[in-house]
């Protein structure tokens, strides 16, 4: 009973999550332009903008929903289900937003689809309950890298389309989303550890709570960039992809943690990984080519005409 009501909860939380992304994608393009630079008239618009708060909210409803999932069932059966729901939005983005897909973008969004089910399958064996030691140089290397590339990428497709950069805005968000998912990891085992003797003081203890707001936050507002600059169905599978590949990569490289010893359940998680960079390739490829103007891409369209606005 315990996991039917796990599977009930992950499949109301992908629903509200992917609804309120679509609902974030209406309501952005309606918005003052994220640029590098961020300024308070900015922000206040965001933060006065009921349609986009709202949207939010749905979003934040949807990730309590998979976090309690989660804490009911294991990764195995939830993470299919969570990862499925980026079909919803991309239903929701060719049907109201007239985003139009091509063939391989819709095999592009499948492959993703199908990485991130595949990797929670790979996690049959069930996934450790304490995280192991590691070495924390090795971790911070991890981390440096990630981030550098966060960094990097969407730097190198700045210019040309606005979902060229959307697309590189989106490899940002994932891979920051992807460590994030390692720092609350940590940052959880952290405060296990030294809440009886620090108690609720833990919380500001934790150097891992830093490192989670440090890209946490930074993530969401260029996620919001993303969706100004580009189509949802090209952002948002590169994220779900590569915010699933590093935390499993992390795992194993930062955390000691081990890859199944099933030897199918390995070449799972491998083509599972293939799969979401395949399809990362290529959404990120379909986005530097012209596009005709659809309803709710004309402000990406205008960065094209204005690369000086482009940047996140």
């Amino acid at each position: 009973m315990t996991t039917v009501i796990a599977i009930l909860m992950a499949v109301i939380g992908t629903i509200c999550f992917n609804y309120g992304v679509y609902l974030q994608k209406v309501e952005v393009v309606k918005l003052p332009k994220i640029k590098l630079k961020l300024k308070w008239s900015v922000l206040k618009a965001f933060l006065t903008s009921k349609p986009w708060l709202l949207a939010l909210g749905v979003s934040v409803v949807g990730a309590g929903f998979y976090l309690v999932a989660i804490g009911m069932a294991p990764v195995s059966i939830i993470q299919p289900i969570v990862g499925s729901g980026v079909a919803l939005l991309a239903y929701l983005a060719i049907k109201n937003l007239g985003e139009k897909p091509r063939r391989q973008d819709l095999v592009a969004i499948g492959m993703s689809i199908l990485g991130v089910i595949l990797i929670g399958l790979s996690c049959l064996e069930g996934v450790p309950k304490e995280a192991p030691p590691y070495k924390p140089g090795v971790l911070w290397i991890f981390a440096g890298i990630v981030v550098f590339f966060a960094v990097v990428i969407p730097l190198l497709m700045r210019g040309g389309s606005g979902n060229r950069e959307a697309a590189g805005l989106g490899i940002c968000v994932g891979l920051l989303y992807g460590i994030n998912a390692v720092f609350v990891r940590l940052m959880v085992v952290d405060w296990g550890h030294r809440w009886q003797a620090s108690g609720i003081l833990v919380i500001f203890l934790s150097v891992y709570v830093l490192c989670w707001a440090a890209t946490f936050f930074p993530a969401f507002i260029i996620l919001q960039a993303a969706l100004q600059r580009g189509l949802a169905i090209v952002v948002m599978p590169i994220v779900g992809g590569l915010s699933q590949v590093i935390p499993i990569l992390g795992g194993v490289i930062a955390l000691g943690e081990k890859f199944p010893k099933n030897p199918a359940l390995i070449a799972l998680r491998i083509v599972a990984f293939c799969m979401i960079v395949v399809a990362t390739v290529i959404l990120s490829r379909r986005a530097e080519e012209e596009l005709e103007e659809t309803p709710g891409t004309a402000e990406a369209d205008a960065a094209h005409l204005a690369p000086e606005e482009a940047s996140p």
